[in-house]
């Protein structure tokens, strides 16, 4: 392992350890479904530890934010797998590129998936690179075709937050394609994407919602505020 993924990692280890809290580690867990064992530590506090753990590093390459990225991943407490979407926010920006979406992300976001590492990993990664890269709209659609909920989901809310300079187009494509689709957390993300557009357009979400055959759930949530 690389020298920098290794100083992440022990000074991530030092920060959290100590705030472990046993009577917060049990219902968070419940609350995740079991999903994963929790340390017990509540996200203002773990995020301040972070931010402190972390403070002075130098910029990482692609390949130590991976190392890192992927060892925090396979730790056994959830919180590990939250450090690893704050410690990508911090750097996906500065430092990678195109292949980084198509390689380390998509392996995170199938991997121990449950909404809340998966939606994270939209907000620290997935956005700003198919952001900043048009190109990945190839891998917007791959994803949106796998089969896989975690992927489709990815692809649908990827534009969460654009306002204006959201693709609009695409937006009502991912949608449709998923118009039928019952899996919860996909029809779920479809909502929460038009939502999200109906602050921009609402008109257009409204005629979207009226001409296509949508998931009773898909349709709650998108006319939530209209």
């Amino acid at each position: 392992m690389a020298d920098w993924a290794a100083d992440v990692i022990a000074r991530t280890e030092a920060a959290l350890q100590p705030l472990a809290c046993v009577a917060d580690a049990g219902p968070m867990a419940a609350y995740m479904k079991g999903v994963a064992p929790f340390l017990g530590i509540r996200s203002p506090a773990r995020r301040a530890a972070q931010r402190s753990a972390w403070r002075g590093l130098d910029p990482p390459t692609p390949r130590d934010l991976t190392a890192a990225a992927t060892w925090l991943w396979v730790c056994p407490e959830r919180e590990y797998q939250y450090a690893a979407c704050d410690l990508l926010a911090r750097f996906v920006p500065e430092v990678c590129g195109a292949t980084f979406l198509r390689g380390t992300v998509e392996r995170l976001i199938v991997t121990r998936s449950w909404w809340d590492t998966v939606d994270a990993l939209r907000s620290a990664a997935v956005g700003p690179l198919t952001a900043g890269h048009p190109e990945l709209v190839a891998v917007i659609r791959r994803w949106s075709d796998s089969g896989d909920r975690w992927l489709a989901r990815s692809a649908i809310i990827h534009q969460l937050g654009r306002g204006a300079t959201a693709d609009e187009a695409l937006l009502f494509e991912l949608c449709r394609r998923h118009a039928s689709d019952r899996e919860f957390f996909v029809a779920k993300a479809v909502g929460w994407a038009l939502r999200d557009h109906a602050r921009t357009a609402p008109d257009a979400v409204r005629a979207f919602v009226a001409s296509t055959p949508l998931q009773a759930l898909s349709v709650r949530e998108a006319t939530k505020h209209l």
